[in-house]
């Protein structure tokens, strides 16, 4: 359905008067083809509500087909019998169970098959089951899986073909095992997935024969593991091929775990083996075997996605037969509470290891664990959600931490672990190596450990988000032990973050240093806003990151100061409660993007953002921003930002903007005002010489002044320019003519739905309108209106008019030239660029597109590759954005001579007739000699128009010999045509 295509921003491009004008409409990049959508080789019939197939009207040359989300239930013979050029079927999620024999008989060179999620039943071997896929003689990828197969005979396998590199037959049921040698045929295969099927053995003879697969998934059936259920020589034949194996998801925690082990013998045969995905066995050990997988990279025991890892404990010998090319460790969820010190230390090129959702686990085993993971190569921990979720007084301490220092880890993710505070010392045990942090869904708060922050000289990234998605209701209470806090780890009237050790006296911390309830300067004395302002916040110095949204952060942004020797460049505080901002903020001098918005922030000074003078993105949306926006009458607001390039105010309840509000931002690029309730954006951005965007959008804009429209015209001249008044009632009346005009005529793009609200003269709104139609009615309307006003003024200067016309008319060429060359000039001028009488090219060449192969296939490579000229040709060295006549202009003025290419097609080309005209303009200005031509075809005199005969007879000219010509005349041809571009 066109409904269902991904919408894309298409360019509309449209000439009046020799001027492009683009709009940026949003339209389905599929077009109607029958009752489906195309594009291209790609046919889309999903979702149709098909019973019965319907391909009559569809292109036969088509590639690839989708009937994928229907309720078709029978192939019938000969169905696609004239799709000879198909490559891609997909026929998954719909009802079918009959399939006949001869349905994909013309589908010779058909890749990929997709019968995924229908309910085909059986494939026994039957001569029409036989014939099913006999015919698909290229087919290399098929999708069976989730449907309701119970058996695959030999003789259906078979008819998949060697050619078969891919096949997936997961979620069928119960699945079972009936043909040992079902893969003897499928030599080539790589890849099968034989997942969620209940099986429930493993016969030694079932991979014989497939020697090449790569990846082998049994994973969610009923094979356990043991050695009984993997023979010695299950992967006798996978040994060299197979690099993934997965088998999770097959351990019952209801079944005796006595009869579990992992079948070490069998797998040690998988010598090439990189990933392998198991089940975690409580109390079971990795067999000496594991030592023949030589290759083995990654291991995952995870309890997570439905598998099983009751692991409880890992001892010193768990890891002992690993060999030392592991470099993943996946033991999430394994209900882990246990691990001895030494565990890791077999494993010396562990890179990433993952012990996230051992709710038992904690910060004490997790420290005396890194023993053993000293001076390894570990870069990566992963530990979220290691503590239960009604843990009180977490906090790490520096016991925790004494193993770190000598490891070289770069990222931390230690998410939802209820931590409120770093003990003293806790941060300084961190290594060196450390860049990302991070520590969402915890309660850190203010503390004094903010100051070992310092240490961490390499750390890039802090990523600190609260919670932001709401918790289900508890089901239980949790247990006694972990409502309170320990005597021994917090003494009692202590204060977590300033010392976990030792009892808080208030002559040692006065209230005023740190409470957060400060109301206003009445409530302080001059001895505590002292002692406020001497706080200098300390950040690690390569810190670039720092996000921490979610956090319920309620503080008043008063003057705050960061030592000087930060680095910080992105600030995210978004989604807090910081309402109001007083500043200024010392210290981020390198600060580029602040994100504050979502902060119900209402008060805002006018100095805040003073000290913020590297700011380039600033996004302050969905605050309450009105007054403030409001009373900047003199944009003082934003004047210190000189360089800022984007700017976010939308969702801030905005009605009225003051004209200056935006004067000191000289550099923006980007200006967003969407979701609010501005009726009139009467603004000045004429400073704003780089604004590429400005979205309007979802306000109650009716029109925009000229002073507006006139600067994005200007703007648009030489670069991009997207305006978007989506969602607004634009004044669909004579009054605002002007406006509408200029909207169908702009080169500034504009971002329209299909259909707008028009808010017409008799104070009417009109959903659904189509604008452009209305742009015409109106000018129709508007004319006959003051057609005797303007027949009468029109009367007036009608002589005037007519003398200036013909003026203009006889020098149009000239006016055209000076033109366009004193704006080149001026442009110049502006960029200062330095003089230089060399030209830039020594030809420019004025050809038509009919004679392209002659131009850039003979032309071009005998005087640019074998006479080393320079060549200046329209479609590859004329600079996008600009001006086609400028294009032009600057092309005469900056190459020695224009080359005229002159053929039948060329005389009736109006571009290259204006090329000429320029051309003979540049010899008349500069007096030196520009046009050359070269006679390409035989024209007939009388074909030629005025113009172009009298310079072909007043200019010199060269005549091409053909390609029939002796070889000696056409390299004497080049040679004097090289000579002649030269002089």
């Amino acid at each position: 359905m066109l409904h269902t295509a991904v919408c894309v921003i298409a360019v509309v491009v449209t000439l009046k008067g020799g001027e492009p004008k683009k709009i940026l409409p949003i339209l389905p990049p599929f077009t109607r083809c029958g009752q489906c959508s195309c594009n291209g080789s790609t046919v889309d019939c999903s979702n149709q509500g098909w019973t019965t197939l319907h391909l009559s009207g569809l292109p036969e040359s088509a590639a690839s087909l989708s009937l994928r989300n229907n309720s078709i239930s029978y192939l019938g013979p000969g169905v696609f019998a004239s799709f000879i050029s198909l490559r891609s079927l997909d026929l998954s999620s719909n009802v079918i169970v009959n399939i006949s024999g001869d349905a994909f008989s013309s589908l010779k060179g058909l890749t990929e098959l997709n019968l995924a999620n229908n309910r085909i039943t059986l494939m026994e071997g039957t001569s029409c089951a036989e014939k099913q896929f006999a015919d698909l003689i290229s087919l290399t990828n098929l999708d069976l899986s989730f449907n309701h197969l119970h058996n695959v005979s030999c003789s259906v396998a078979a008819s998949f073909g060697t050619s078969l590199r891919w096949l997936a037959l997961s979620h069928n049921g119960y699945f079972s095992n009936k043909n040992p040698r079902l893969l003897s045929s499928l030599n080539n295969l790589t890849f099968l997935d034989l997942s969620h099927n209940g099986m429930d053995t493993l016969n030694v003879e079932m991979f014989q024969d497939a020697i090449l697969i790569q990846v082998l998934n049994l994973s969610h059936n009923q094979i356990p593991l043991n050695n009984e259920s993997y023979p010695l020589d299950l992967f006798h034949q996978l040994g060299p091929s197979l690099v993934e194996l997965r088998v999770e998801g097959n351990h019952n925690v209801s079944c005796h775990t006595e009869n579990f082990s992992y079948p070490d013998q069998a797998l040690q045969q998988l010598s090439h083996l990189r990933r392998l995905h198991m089940d975690g066995l409580p109390n079971a050990e990795f067999g000496p075997g594991f030592k023949g997988m030589t290759l083995l990279e990654t291991l995952s025991l995870s309890g997570l996605e439905d598998s099983t890892c009751t692991i409880n404990s890992l001892t010193n010998k768990t890891f002992q037969y690993f060999p030392h090319s592991l470099r993943s460790l996946n033991l999430t969820k394994c209900n882990i509470s246990r691990i001895e010190m030494d565990v890791f230390r077999p494993l010396r090129h562990l890179h990433t290891l993952d012990l996230s959702f051992n709710l038992d686990l904690g910060f004490d085993t997790l420290g005396n664990a890194f023993y053993g993971l000293q001076g390894s190569d570990l870069q990566e921990l992963h530990i979220n959600n290691i503590i239960p979720p009604y843990a009180m007084c977490v906090m790490i301490t520096p016991q925790n931490t004494r193993f770190f220092k000598e490891t070289k880890l770069k990222v931390i993710r230690a998410r939802g672990n209820r931590l409120e505070v770093f003990c003293k010392g806790a941060l300084l045990n961190m290594p060196d190596s450390l860049k990302i942090v991070t520590l969402d869904k915890n309660n850190l708060g203010f503390g004094s450990y903010l100051k070992d922050l310092e240490s961490l000289k390499n750390l890039q990234e802090i990523h600190n988000d609260g919670q932001a998605v709401a918790y289900e209701p508890p089901t239980e209470y949790p247990p006694d032990q972990l409502q309170h806090c320990s005597a021994g780890v917090v003494a009692e009237g202590a204060i977590p973050g300033l010392n976990c050790h030792r009892r808080w006296h208030t002559e040692d911390f006065p209230l005023t240093t740190w409470t957060p309830e400060l109301t206003g300067e009445s409530n302080l004395g001059p001895s505590s806003l002292q002692r406020l302002n001497k706080l200098v916040y300390t950040l690690p110095p390569k810190l670039l990151t720092y996000v921490s949204r979610w956090n319920k952060l309620y503080y008043k942004i008063l003057e705050v100061q960061f030592n000087a020797t930060n680095s910080l460049k992105i600030l995210n505080l978004s989604k807090n409660i910081l309402t109001t901002w007083i500043g200024p903020i010392y210290g981020l001098t390198k600060l580029s993007s602040l994100d504050l918005s979502s902060n119900f922030a209402y008060n805002v000074s006018k100095t805040f953002f003073e000290q913020l003078e590297s700011l380039k993105v600033l996004i302050i949306s969905d605050n309450k921003l009105r007054s403030v926006i409001e009373h900047d009458k003199d944009g003082e607001l934003f004047a210190p930002l000189k360089k800022l390039q984007s700017l976010f105010l939308s969702r801030n309840d905005l009605n009225v903007v003051p004209e200056n509000v935006f004067q000191g931002l000289v550099a923006l690029q980007s200006l967003v005002l969407s979701h609010n309730e501005v009726f009139t954006f009467n603004v000045s951005i004429s400073h704003m010489k780089n604004l590429s965007l400005l979205d309007l959008s979802f306000n109650y804009i009716h029109f925009l002044p000229k002073k507006i429209t006139d600067h994005l015209d200007s703007v648009a001249e030489y670069r991009h320019v997207l305006l978007d008044l989506t969602y607004n009632p634009i004044a669909c009346t004579c009054q605002h003519i002007d406006f509408l005009t200029w909207i169908d005529n702009s080169k500034v793009a504009f971002r329209f739905e299909e259909e707008m609200t028009c808010f017409m003269s008799d104070g009417g709104m009109h959903e659904r309108t189509n604008v452009f139609a209305v742009i015409q009615s109106l000018q129709d309307t508007c004319t006959d209106k003051f057609g005797i006003l303007v027949g009468a003024v029109s009367c007036a200067f009608c002589l005037l008019v007519a003398v200036l016309s013909a003026l203009v008319y006889r020098y149009r060429w000239k006016l055209r030239y000076l033109y366009y060359a004193s704006r080149l000039a001026y442009r110049r001028l502006q960029s200062c660029d330095d003089d230089n009488d060399d030209f830039e090219f020594d030809a420019f060449v004025s050809y038509s597109s009919e004679d392209n192969d002659f131009v850039h296939g003979e032309l071009l490579e005998e005087l640019e590759t074998r006479a080393g000229l320079r060549l200046n040709v329209h479609n590859r060295d004329f600079i996008p954005g600009r001006p086609i006549p400028s294009n032009i202009v600057s092309a005469v003025q900056s190459s020695r001579r224009t080359l005229v290419v002159l053929s039948r097609e060329l005389v009736q080309s109006e571009w290259c007739h204006y090329e000429m005209q320029m051309a003979t303009m540049e010899a008349a200005h500069t007096g030196r000699d520009v046009l050359l031509f070269l006679l390409y075809e035989d024209v007939p005199s009388k074909q030629l128009p005025r113009d172009v005969l009298y310079n072909l007879q007043s200019s010199t000219y060269i005549t091409f010999p053909g390609t029939r010509a002796e070889p000696s005349l056409v390299r004497d041809f080049w040679a004097r045509l090289a000579q002649a571009v030269r002089q």
